[in-house]
């Protein structure tokens, strides 16, 4: 942690064990990049011009955990960006395996794709997309920095371009002095001195040494602490009110209208659980 802080943490008010947890942070964090790259279109157009080796490649918008609405299940993308010539791009951070199957950026591609298109426009008119997953792991086992997944026809070597691009970098990789090494060494690395990459190099000392930086970090973090405990509490006295649901039900005293009062539960959960007897 640097000196300017270590003088300043009286007037932030922010301990040391707070600051130590952010020093540890890295791109990797789901959260931490979410600062890190929550309208910054530098550092959004930074990694994609590394993963697409496109140095000239420039991003017009750029957001984190954008919500997708769907008719049965919704999505929030943990970045979402559009360049200059109306390409769409997704970047997701995993950190398990389990997060990052194939299906799951089939399913990214396909609500970006149902969110591209108004209706009357034809399907020619769909964009470009690409669905970009950074995890920690080698999830998909060939020993790669990066794997483009392309389409074929069967016995054909030419590639089906139907604008869709699956990318999935490997951030267990060793270094093989490539940028996308570089990129992964970044989004792995804990100090911004030690990247390579200048604008997320330099997001990531403001967040990190900088007096507002760090300020906002904390406030960030105890925000999704005192959410944690909240849906905690939440969720624990949902399971004592079910209980109660259970107990009146094996009584047979009420009515499913009149537990569900007595309850604050709804009617319909109650029927749930009536079933379940």
């Amino acid at each position: 942690m640097s000196r300017r802080v270590k003088k300043k943490r009286k007037t932030m008010k922010i301990s040391h064990e707070i600051l130590e947890q952010i020093g540890q942070l890295s791109l990797m964090n789901n959260a931490f990049m979410n600062l890190a790259l929550e309208g910054n279109l530098g550092c959004v157009e930074e990694i994609l011009r590394v993963i697409l080796g496109k140095p000239d490649l420039i991003v017009k918008t750029a957001q984190t955990q954008r919500m997708l609405q769907g008719f049965k299940r919704s999505i929030y993308l943990d970045v979402y960006a559009e360049d200059s010539k109306g390409t769409r791009y997704n970047i997701e951070i995993q950190q398990s395996n389990e997060g990052a199957d194939l299906r799951r950026a089939r399913f990214h591609m396909g609500m970006i794709d149902v969110h591209s298109l108004k209706a009357g426009q034809d399907f020619k008119e769909l964009p470009e997309c690409y669905v970009i997953f950074i995890t920690e792991e080698d999830v998909l086992k060939r020993g790669k920095s990066i794997y483009t997944i392309h389409k074929y026809i069967d016995g054909e070597l030419d590639l089906v371009d139907d604008g869709s691009h699956t990318i999935y970098i490997n951030g267990s990789a060793e270094d093989d002095g490539t940028e996308i090494w570089k990129l992964i060494h970044d989004f792995r690395c804990t100090k911004a001195e030690e990247m390579y990459l200048p604008r997320l190099s330099e997001r990531v000392k403001y967040l990190k040494e900088d007096e507002e930086g760090v300020s906002i970090v904390s406030d960030y973090f105890e925000e999704r602490q005192a959410q944690a405990v909240k849906e905690a509490e939440a969720k624990a006295a949902n399971k004592e009110k079910e209980s109660l649901v259970l107990k009146l039900l094996e009584m047979g005293k009420l009515t499913l209208d009149e537990i569900a009062v007595c309850t604050g539960l709804t009617l319909k959960r109650v029927q749930m659980l009536a079933k379940t007897l």
